[in-house]
């Protein structure tokens, strides 16, 4: 970035929250460093649990995507520097931008992806046009099923919504094209799903655990009544 910022070329970041890191990225002392390195934009992406070796610790818990939706949209306007959410913008363009609604993904061999990480297609490249891609019926799929659900909150087919990349992939014969280690649309959903069921029940605990603290008999079903409302919101 030192190299960029004093040949005077425009760039712009990308940075990957998690689990792990969603404290450090989401403070004004990183926002302020990026500013401080010359990055004129940023985009940042929530973790995506995609491939067989996918971490489940990686993943965020329902408060920490929160902290980081309210984090960029503060700094977005109190900071010198134009922020992008990948995920939990989807509110300004109306859900997923993937599958050629405004942006595709070709890997380096030359499969076209309805996005960066969504790596199941249909065809290739160097062995068709562009426009005939977009045709294709993965990228169909995602056309004709868009938004993929209707809370601005839950837009991507993978992440929020595992059963309908499942079935997008099913009923299109697209395959897989991870080219370090080919997963089936099938372990990815249930993979995705048994990840986000684990990351539940481990701040259901954690609530548990606050509770007590605070009262000597902790109400576990209002808890888990109170936390089902919040996913469902």
């Amino acid at each position: 970035m030192k190299l960029l910022k004093d040949r005077g070329l425009p760039f712009g970041v990308s940075t990957c929250y998690t689990g792990m890191n969603v404290d450090s990225v989401s403070s004004e002392e990183y926002f302020d460093k990026l500013i401080d390195c010359g990055a004129l934009f940023a985009w940042f992406f929530h973790y995506m649990p995609v491939g067989n070796d996918a971490s489940p610790e990686l993943l965020l818990t329902p408060d920490q995507r929160e902290e980081m939706y309210h984090a960029i949209r503060k700094f977005r306007s109190t900071k010198a520097i134009f922020t992008l959410d990948f995920q939990n913008d989807a509110e300004f363009v109306h859900g997923c931008i993937a599958g050629g609604r405004h942006y595709l993904h070709i890997n380096a061999n030359g499969d076209v992806e309805p996005c960066v990480f969504i790596h199941y297609s249909n065809c290739n490249i160097k062995d068709t046009s562009l426009l005939d891609a977009l045709k294709s019926p993965i990228f169909q799929a995602y056309h004709d099923n868009q938004p993929f659900n209707e809370n601005m909150l839950r837009p991507c087919p993978m992440l929020e919504n595992p059963e309908i990349l499942r079935k997008l992939v099913a009923e299109t014969g697209a395959k897989s094209t991870d080219l370090q280690s080919p997963e089936s649309a099938e372990h990815l959903a249930a993979n995705v799903i048994n990840m986000q069921l684990a990351g539940k029940r481990e701040q259901i605990s954690c609530g548990m655990r606050d509770r007590r603290k605070r009262q000597k008999k902790p109400d576990a079903d209002s808890l888990l009544q109170e936390y089902a409302e919040r996913m469902i919101s």
